[in-house]
């Protein structure tokens, strides 16, 4: 249960010939800003470890006293924070791989990938924060970041592991913001769906990120194979 997940997006192994092509093909810019995603994917992979590190610890604790409800609520919260992570992660990947892919983003999905909103108020041009829905943040962080990369895969969202992740995101907002004492309790099944949600979301984003993996140039100050 709540096993440590690094192995997200390291399977980003090529051929030699492959990635000798994608070399060739490049121009010295192209491969500055090629390194500049590799970096920024690096930042993906390091901050999903250390989110990983507290799910881990947070779910050891939590196993050597399950009756526990600060550990209880404590998973909870790290559960949550690991997929806001990976999804802010994603955000920051984007409007850097747009340009290197020449992917016009449209105001909405740029709105979404920088989570902020340009208006004219009074004559004077001011910026806005814009935080989606859970849900609606979810599925359009991950739609916009594979139009980005030009792939194809279906993600499901009409199953019970999506429903369930988003019922530990409501759970998580009642522990943050606790209308009363009994606001406070995570009952064994809400655990359980947290495990379930969590699992649908890493498998997801897995599935996600190899595909996108398969269209990133690989050199030297670039991605490594990590």
């Amino acid at each position: 249960m709540f096993r440590k997940n690094s192995r997200i997006a390291r399977s980003r192994t090529r051929t030699f010939r492959e990635m000798s092509v994608l070399e060739m093909k490049m121009t010295v810019e192209q491969k500055k800003k090629a390194a500049a995603i590799g970096k920024l994917n690096r930042q993906l992979l390091l901050t999903i470890d250390v989110l990983d590190a507290d799910v881990k610890f947070a779910a050891d604790q939590w196993r050597k006293d399950p009756s526990n409800q600060f550990w209880r609520r404590t998973l909870v919260r790290c559960l949550c924070a690991s997929t806001e992570g990976a999804l802010g992660m994603l955000k920051n990947i984007m409007p850097e791989s747009a340009k290197f892919f020449e992917v016009a983003l449209t105001p909405r999905e740029l709105e979404v990938a920088t989570e902020r909103r340009q208006t004219i108020e009074n004559g004077t041009p001011r910026t806005k924060r814009v935080f989606l829905p859970f849900s609606d943040n979810l599925k359009e962080t991950l739609k916009i970041f594979a139009k980005i990369h030009a792939v194809e895969i279906a993600i499901k969202y009409d199953v019970s592991g999506f429903k369930d992740l988003c019922n530990t995101f409501e759970l998580r907002n009642k522990l943050m913001h606790p209308k009363g004492p009994f606001d406070l309790g995570v009952t064994d099944g809400a655990v359980d769906a947290a495990e379930r949600g969590t699992q649908w979301f890493l498998c997801s984003l897995h599935g996600l990120l190899n595909e996108c993996a398969k269209r990133l140039p690989h050199i030297k100050a670039g991605l490594s194979s990590h």
